[in-house]
């Protein structure tokens, strides 16, 4: 993992992003679980993949989204691709779905990604080909299509967003 994955605090106009702790955790395995927030992720965790998640989560380059400093609506997270690129991820618990934080939150953690990560001239997301509401995010986020590829038996599209 990059050393540069240490998030600071980003702030927007009703949101609050910090660096997810194990105090997060309680939330994070909600979004584990959940068979909404899973539906294109393969389902919910398994009780194996649990057990290891909560060994080593949260990893570094994770963020923590709240409302009010205090609840947690979701999490963002940095990574790599195998090609090398910055790839963010992201999940939000249901009952914050359609309120705008997942586009607020992304739009600032896109920004993070570009103003503290050296050399970082794009930017991908990954989801499946079948999650519109994930595609209709991307596309508010100025991201653009770049790929279409088959992973874990669906076929998958990549998005990007450039500096």
């Amino acid at each position: 993992m990059d050393p540069w994955l240490d998030p600071a605090e980003i702030t927007t106009e009703r949101l609050s992003i910090r660096a997810t702790t194990r105090d997060d955790l309680p939330v994070m395995e909600r979004t584990w679980l959940d068979p909404k927030v899973r539906r294109y992720l393969g389902g919910p965790i398994s009780a194996e993949m649990l057990e290891r998640r909560r060994q080593t989560q949260p990893g570094r380059g994770m963020f923590t989204v709240t409302v009010d400093g205090a609840t947690v609506v979701g999490f963002c997270t940095y990574g790599r691709t195998e090609q090398g690129d910055l790839e963010l991820s992201y999940s939000f618990l249901p009952e914050h779905w359609g309120h705008g934080y997942a586009r607020e939150a992304c739009a600032a953690v896109l920004g993070w990604g570009f103003a503290n990560v050296a050399g970082t001239e794009r930017i991908v997301a990954i989801t499946q080909a079948a999650n519109l509401r994930s595609i209709r995010l991307l596309k508010a986020l100025n991201m653009v299509k770049v790929d279409e590829f088959m992973q874990f038996d669906a076929p998958q599209v990549m998005y990007a967003a450039y500096c």
